[in-house]
């Protein structure tokens, strides 16, 4: 998993590259925005799944850390919450999000004044923070909410568009609805130990191409595509 000793977090020797990340920590929104779009020139359209930098950014910056070749909506500011790790090879549609705290439910109010702190009424933090871990190979569908409950979404599974998660997903599930249920699993139970055992996204995609591509592109326990 991505985390806090990946080593993108090291300074770019790339001096744009460099400076961009530098002025990001300004915590202009307007410009934090602009670096972004100016990121995404530089590096070309696809940079979400390769920029180094866009890792180190969120990294450092909003404390999201996501693994290469993932992309999607946990490269937009705010949608998942701090502390969240993210493997490698997953894909977040835009309009998923993730909810790291609840209003305390058992303090005289549940009014933001009486827990958060950065509206200048309490002097600390009083909701209390669930960290979350989304596995390699996941894909979250479009709309998915992910409620504080959840502190894990194993490898392989997959979230259906729309989809409200109330308690952790067990790797290769299929899960939709609201509150999301398992509906079935992407392969056998041998199947999925044996991925699970094989952890195929430990290597690069140079690595997964030519000979190895064929793995990926022929069903594993079927005879069509689906």
């Amino acid at each position: 998993m991505a985390g806090a000793d990946a080593p993108w977090l090291s300074k770019s020797p790339d001096p744009i590259a460099e400076l961009i990340f530098r002025m990001y920590g300004l915590r202009s929104k307007r410009l934090r925005g602009l670096l972004r779009w100016l990121l995404k020139r530089k590096e070309g359209t696809d940079y979400e799944y390769y920029s180094i930098t866009l890792r180190r950014i969120f990294a450092t910056y909003h404390q999201v850390h996501v693994g290469l070749y993932t992309h999607g909506a946990c490269f937009k500011p705010g949608a998942f919450p701090q502390g969240t790790k993210i493997g490698r090879y997953a894909s977040l549609a835009r309009g998923a999000v993730a909810h790291g705290s609840n209003h305390p439910m058992n303090l005289k109010s549940c009014h933001a004044f009486f827990f958060n702190p950065l509206l200048g009424v309490v002097p600390k933090r009083l909701a209390v923070d669930s960290p979350l871990e989304i596995g390699h190979d996941v894909w979250i569908g479009d709309n998915v909410i992910v409620l504080p409950a959840v502190t894990k979404i194993g490898h392989g599974a997959v979230v259906g568009a729309g989809s409200v998660l109330n308690k952790d997903v067990p790797p290769y599930a299929v899960v939709v609805g609201h509150p999301a249920r398992v509906v079935r699993y992407r392969f056998s139970k041998d199947k999925i130990e044996e991925l699970l055992d094989e952890n195929w996204w430990d290597h690069g995609l140079a690595e997964l191409r030519g000979e190895r591509l064929a793995e990926f592109t022929h069903p594993l326990e079927e005879d069509e595509i689906r």
